[in-house]
């Protein structure tokens, strides 16, 4: 399943391990292999990375309005992102967490987001849908949503303060032992704001070793992928 809207007026997508880390986690001056991974990979799929925007990862629920004044920048403390010009594209990394693509085609706006278990629980999700109706005008209904590559329930073991913050039936028990369904609460809490078309792409990052996973891999530094959306000209 590709990450895409399948409609000509937006762009979007993910990197793969085999493009390199490109894992920005909030700091000035971004590591230069980091830097020269994203610029590589986004000359290679047409995008000049003069005009991407880098949100800064801090598993919150910032969310900014990004205009052309802020191509090419990383911005700092912004897990959301959200714009209506065409030719800036959005991006965040992840590594296990869920990238989350926005596309209103009513108002012709797009939102990118960084959702972990806690910007999730926090509110990121409802703060992008929110932001893009104050910003741009968009309603629920109009909003669609893919939730992309992520670690899934069949991997993701959490303690039980971790579940206890998620619905009861997006919580798995096996074994003795707790495992969360990020997606499907995702999906619930969108779903209440009033979105109603949200798709879920089927692969688990811990699982599929064409992605990074923080979980799997152990790695430091991390390293992760890009994930990306932006309206073209």
């Amino acid at each position: 399943m590709s990450i895409s809207f399948n409609h000509p007026g937006v762009i979007s997508g993910m990197s793969e391990r085999v493009d390199g880390s490109m894992i920005w986690w909030n700091t000035l001056p971004v590591n230069e292999a980091v830097r020269q991974n994203r610029d590589r990979y986004f000359e290679k799929i047409g995008v000049d990375p003069a005009r991407v925007v880098a949100g800064g990862i801090i598993h919150g629920t910032r969310v900014v309005k990004v205009g052309d004044e802020h191509a090419g920048q990383y911005l700092l403390n912004s897990d959301g992102l959200i714009t209506n010009v065409a030719d800036v594209v959005l991006s965040v990394t992840a590594a296990d967490c869920m990238p989350v693509f926005f596309f209103d085609p009513v108002t012709k706006s797009v939102g990118m987001a960084h959702a972990g278990w806690r910007g999730l629980i926090a509110g990121v999700l409802e703060n992008v849908i929110r932001e893009m109706g104050r910003a741009y005008g968009s309603r629920p209904e109009d909003i669609r949503v893919i939730i992309g590559p992520h670690i899934r329930a069949c991997h993701y073991k959490v303690g039980e303060d971790v579940a206890a913050q998620f619905a009861e039936e997006n919580v798995d028990r096996r074994d003795g032992q707790l495992f969360v369904r990020l997606a499907s609460e995702a999906e619930m809490r969108l779903r209440g704001l009033g979105v109603s078309e949200i798709s879920v792409h089927p692969a688990c990052t811990y699982k599929d070793e064409r992605y990074y996973s923080a979980r799997r891999d152990k790695s430091d530094p991390l390293e992760g992928m890009v994930a990306y959306i932006g309206l073209k000209v």
